[in-house]
């Protein structure tokens, strides 16, 4: 008989071992030659500005450190991500509702790659604001959970954690597309957006202008609205 629901100690099992997968970095196989140069585009770093990295020990608490030792700048990056603020609190606030939402529970890991991935996913935003830099946050937030619910989704192919961590899935990453279109709104403003269409019509030619009705039935031409 199929089980109607995820049991408690299911669920923790599967986000434990969840967290237990890191990163990937690419790597060279022993028989393969080490080229001289990459063949890979190089990133324009005249049009880019990188994104604020941290540096974090460990993958089960929340400290995070400055790379290197000049931390004025390093704060100063991170103020630049979130909304461009002149606020040290705020930047700090938000670094950690960002940290909340990668790590929620006390058992949960976030490991220094996941952490500066998801800066620069909110660096890449371009938040001019502290409003956009909040909206930036929960764009980010909900993309990693919902990727979380997509792969545990998928971890036992039943139909209660398709059901259940599925649905999340599928809610998370709809809310992410709704964050994204809600920045995008913010930023247009009032502004309306008008197409203008010309119509050429040639000497000999016919041509309607205005709104063609359908007729009831489906046959003839319809009459023009005046």
């Amino acid at each position: 008989m199929a089980k109607d629901r995820i049991r408690g100690r299911d669920a923790v099992r599967l986000a434990n071992e969840g967290s237990r997968r890191g990163a990937i970095a690419l790597q060279i196989s022993d028989d393969q030659p080490i080229a001289v140069a990459s063949s890979a585009p190089a990133v324009n770093t005249k049009t880019r500005r990188g994104p604020p990295r941290v540096r974090k020990p460990s993958a089960v608490h929340d400290e995070c450190y400055a790379p290197t030792p000049d931390l004025a700048s390093h704060e100063a990056a991170m103020r630049r991500a979130f909304g461009d603020t002149v606020s040290d609190e705020f930047a700090r606030l938000m670094l950690g509702k960002l940290m909340q939402a990668l790590r929620p529970g006390p058992w949960d890991a976030a490991d220094e790659t996941t952490v500066n991935a998801a800066l620069a996913l909110i660096a890449s935003l371009e938040a001019k604001t502290e409003l956009e830099a909040v909206i930036a946050v929960q764009i980010a937030s909900t993309a990693f959970a919902g990727m979380k619910m997509l792969q545990l989704s998928q971890r036992h192919l039943e139909e209660p954690y398709i059901d259940v961590y599925g649905g999340y899935a599928v809610k998370l990453l709809r809310l992410q597309l709704d964050m994204i279109k809600a920045l995008d709104r913010h930023r247009r403003g009032t502004q309306q957006t008008v197409e203008v269409r010309h119509v050429h019509i040639h000497p000999g030619a016919q041509g309607v202008v205005g709104i063609v009705n359908r007729p009831a039935h489906g046959t003839g031409v319809g009459e023009p609205e005046n």
